[in-house]
């Protein structure tokens, strides 16, 4: 079970990485690859603000206490996760495990660890020291925060997640909702992330009827009372199968919406599609193309301007029926790069 969950974990990733993809403006019915990084981003100094502008990010999630972060960038350079049998997973919890003996007492019954101390062996699992400053947005405001600890969740690998998070405590007085995934920078201007998006119904409802026409053909399964399926050709898009953002995505300055639209065709099948498309439904850019029942969906979660740029990064989750995790994606050069991943899951 295990070898199969990896390789469906990995299947939605890679085909995420490949098909977000578009060309500039004027060529966007056609694409080209994105690109994604297994690597920490690059930094540039801006001197008017006495700071580093890095594209290095992560993602945390409130765990009622305290954010953890996930540290992909370490997760995904780690060679031994890379077995296509499946081994290596297993060879990293069971490294985590030898982590864990040494000190302190392990119980396999026993499923959270805490770190007050880094230790050497964290070294392959996080870029973060004791005592390191970052700053979280969340959807309520950006907060200084102070990583104060390690943790370490056996019962992700269920789910074959990260396992090993940073625990960074906020400011007093941040506020975040249940269970909230927030961004992770050492940017000292990033923005709230937004995840209400456009909430005028008449705009809402306009770019209903734009992206209608693209989805004909498409079907969906409604269940009678027995569970038994019965197949009709979609004739609507619902408020809960479409998220709208405003803002600038391809360009500082750019009057542009983000238009994400997620279907349920059955119980395991998707269509899904991510534009970037001007105010008379022209597309910009086809972030995530147009896919037609299919196993693996895109959808927009959020946006942030994680450098203070002008320009919005967008958060996808991207998954299957059983589980999926978070991405954020950035628009460079007429190509969309996922610049980290985190809190992949699945059964």
């Amino acid at each position: 079970m295990k070898k199969y969950l990896l390789y469906i974990v990995c299947l939605i990733f890679l085909s995420c990485s490949v098909i977000s993809c578009t060309k500039k403006s004027d060529d966007s019915g056609r694409n080209d690859k994105s690109q994604q990084t297994n690597e920490q981003g690059d930094e540039s100094q801006n001197k008017s603000a006495g700071r580093t502008v890095s594209d290095t990010v992560f993602f945390g999630r409130w765990d009622g206490k305290r954010v953890i972060v996930d540290d992909y960038y370490k997760y995904n350079s780690n060679e031994s996760l890379r077995d296509s049998t499946g081994a290596g997973y297993d060879k990293y919890g069971i490294r985590l495990i030898e982590i864990i003996s040494k000190y302190q007492k392990y119980d396999e019954k026993q499923l959270e660890y805490f770190f007050d101390d880094y230790k050497p062996e964290f070294a392959g699992y996080t870029s973060f020291k004791k005592s390191d400053k970052v700053y979280i947005s969340a959807s309520s405001g950006v907060y200084t925060a102070e990583v104060t600890g390690y943790y370490i969740n056996m019962d992700d690998m269920i789910g074959a997640g990260t396992i090993f998070y940073a625990m960074v405590t906020p400011t007093a007085g941040a506020k975040f909702d249940e269970n909230e995934i927030v961004v992770c920078s050492f940017n000292n201007n990033m923005s709230a992330v937004n995840r209400k998006g456009v909430t005028n119904q008449t705009v809402i409802d306009d770019f209903k009827k734009l992206v209608m026409p693209k989805l004909k053909g498409v079907t969906i399964s409604e269940y009678n009372d027995k569970g038994e399926p019965k197949t009709i050709p979609l004739t609507k898009i619902s408020n809960e199968d479409i998220k709208i953002f405003e803002g600038s995505f391809t360009g500082k300055g750019k009057s542009e919406f983000l238009v994400s639209v997620r279907l349920q065709n059955d119980f395991t099948n998707f269509t899904s599609l991510i534009y970037v498309m001007d105010a008379e439904g022209k597309i910009i850019s086809e972030f995530i193309p147009l896919t037609v029942n299919n196993f693996t969906f895109s959808m927009a979660e959020g946006v942030v301007d994680m450098n203070g740029d002008g320009t919005l990064e967008v958060i996808t989750y991207d998954g299957y029926y059983e589980g999926g995790g978070y991405n954020l994606n950035k628009y460079n050069g007429g190509l969309w790069k996922a610049l980290t991943t985190g809190f992949v899951f699945g059964v």
